[in-house]
């Protein structure tokens, strides 16, 4: 009897793609299962006396760490933490400290086991406490949206903060940007917290990582005031009408506070009574205005 290989190939074809599927998932469970050792960073929080700073950038320590790869991989989002504190008596700008695994916090809902850190001992630089209060600028794209304007730059609270480190960098640090903004269709007031942008500083710290940005806006609208007089150079002529109606546009809450003195409709002098003299007005810094009429007729003033 000859034997057919493809046959044997096609035959019950379901039970091995689930036998293979098994085999598949069990692997795969045995692996995670399987204990192993890497090497994954701590953070470190060196706690100096109040009037000293580390005057460099601290090196990188890491921890020899055991347990099953989906626990460690926690390590890289959730890092174990080193705290150790320098005594107030350490003198000298050089200060020697040992680690100890026992400084060394891992995170609660990782099981994994600390076997080791590495390096065991770190040298630390230490400078004088240097503190100066910088100004703090918003950064990015504000733009009010259709029919609206922005009331005035963004405001920042506080408008500075304290930056601490050596002396030397944070001198350099003249002034310091949040984060980048991206405001593009503002319709109304927007407060909000926004990290200050530590790119480049360093070993300079600041006294607080936000500022509040303020950014207000209002709509913008028209608003009719009648009855606004005519004033015609040369001081010997009236006009016909004596008094005009103005159209102002502008933010809706500048519009409100103004009246009859807040504008300005002016035309040049005239030269002979019944001359037609093309007006003009002047609104308040930031508005704009059209008068109706747009001309009045010169007409001498009987003294």
């Amino acid at each position: 009897m000859q034997f057919d290989i493809k046959s044997a190939v096609a035959a019950n074809w379901p039970i091995k793609i689930t036998a293979l599927a098994l085999a598949a998932v069990l692997w795969a469970a045995l692996s995670a299962a399987q204990t192993t050792t890497q090497l994954v960073p701590i953070r470190l929080d060196i706690q100096v006396p109040d009037d000293r700073v580390v005057a460099h950038e601290l090196p990188q320590v890491q921890a020899r760490v055991g347990g099953p790869p989906r626990e460690l991989i926690k390590l890289y989002t959730n890092p174990p933490v080193l705290i150790k504190v320098v005594p107030d008596s350490a003198t000298g700008s050089s200060v020697v400290i040992e680690l100890s695994p026992e400084d060394v916090i891992l995170p609660p809902d990782a099981e994994v086991t600390l076997q080791d850190i590495i390096p065991r001992q770190l040298v630390l630089n230490l400078d004088a406490v240097r503190r100066r209060s910088v100004p703090v600028y918003p950064r990015g794209i504000i733009r009010a949206a259709s029919g609206f304007v922005l009331l005035g730059r963004a405001g920042v609270v506080p408008e500075s903060v304290v930056v601490l480190g050596p002396e030397a960098p944070v001198n350099r640090v003249g002034r310091l940007y949040t984060i980048p903004l991206d405001l593009p269709d503002v319709r109304s007031t927007i407060r909000r917290n926004v990290d200050i942008d530590t790119t480049g500083l360093g070993v300079v710290t600041l006294s607080q990582p936000q500022v509040e940005i303020e950014v207000r806006v209002d709509r913008i609208t028209d608003r009719i005031i009648g009855g606004v007089p005519v004033v015609i150079g040369g001081g010997v002529w009236g006009s016909v009408p004596s008094t005009v109606r103005v159209t102002v546009r502008g933010p809706a809450a500048r519009l409100s506070t103004l009246n009859r003195d807040s504008l300005l409709v002016t035309a040049p002098a005239a030269t002979t009574e019944g001359d037609m003299l093309l007006l003009s007005v002047r609104p308040p810094t930031g508005l704009t205005a059209t008068v109706a009429p747009d001309s009045v007729q010169a007409q001498r003033i009987i003294q």
